[in-house]
């Protein structure tokens, strides 16, 4: 066996990224899927994102694993970045051992599709698609991969409540309906998904809060723009509380590790080995 792979019952990894969902949003407006799944999972409401707490970075940093300092994305707009140093992107890293990568997200403005194709290549997704407006669409659209990938990483990324707080301000009733049909999603894809078969682990977080400094915005070091969600679950995971000091860079470490990979030294994050303690925790 290689150096760099270890035996672990995890096959795929499927990963939601929950734009913009404060942690309170979820006893506010009772998301009731988002709640079951922490209940049932390893969990905690209590994690930090990256800084800045916008979406670019954080997006590069789950894609990466490393920090934005590194990855060189510090700014609201997507680029293509000049790296401060290696960067192994996670896809990349699971292409080394033929594991394959889906990423599903809504429609992508016409003017930036050409730099979102660039982006998806640089990053080694075997398969990148944008379809629709919300949530739902972007499940249909990740439907049929989450039917037949069996191995690697499938990732979702729901912008619905993000767009609500943009416009009408976090935690406002419009901003509720949106956290509500993200949680409706969640729960769809739960149906599709044998939660109790270790083969599979699903990892659900934010990449930022919002309303913080400002109703409508999210860029600041206030905690409710830094402060995330992050839930593991499966058969793989043992039920507990993840604590506070947990970072949005772990889960990319986490996918790596709970997958029987190594991780290389530009990752930022630690592998959350507390909730997989059923596990051998040998790398």
């Amino acid at each position: 066996m290689p150096a760099d792979i270890r035996s672990s019952p995890v096959r795929r990894v499927v990963l939601v990224v929950l734009d913009g969902l404060r942690p309170d949003a979820i006893q506010r407006f009772r998301l009731q899927r988002v709640a079951s799944l922490a209940r049932r999972g390893a969990s905690t409401f209590r994690a930090q994102t990256v800084s800045p707490s916008i979406t670019p970075c954080a997006m590069a940093s789950l894609l990466t694993g490393a920090a934005p300092e590194r990855h060189g994305i510090q700014s609201e707009h997507f680029h293509i970045p000049r790296p401060r140093g290696p960067v192994h992107p996670l896809a990349k890293e699971l292409a080394r051992h033929s594991l394959p990568t889906s990423f599903f997200m809504p429609q992508v403005p016409f003017l930036m599709r050409g730099i979102a194709a660039r982006i998806s290549t640089l990053l080694g997704l075997g398969e990148f698609r944008s379809y629709g407006q919300d949530a739902d669409d972007v499940l249909e659209s990740a439907s049929k991969h989450l039917e037949t990938q069996r191995r690697g990483l499938i990732m979702m990324h729901w912008l619905d409540a993000d767009r609500a707080g943009h416009e009408f301000g976090w935690m406002s009733p419009e901003y509720g309906a949106a956290a509500v049909r993200m949680d409706d999603a969640l729960g769809r894809l739960e149906k599709t998904l044998d939660l109790s078969d270790p083969g599979t682990l699903v990892i659900a977080l934010a990449d930022h809060g919002g309303g913080g400094a400002t109703p409508k915005h999210h860029d600041s070091a206030h905690p409710l723009d830094t402060t995330i969600p992050v839930l593991l679950a499966g058969g793989a995971v043992v039920p507990c509380e993840l604590g506070a000091a947990v970072s949005l860079t772990d889960v990319p470490a986490t996918i790596l590790w709970a997958l029987g990979l190594a991780r290389p030294e530009s990752y930022a994050g630690r592998p959350l080995l507390q909730a997989f303690a059923k596990l051998p925790m040998a790398a």
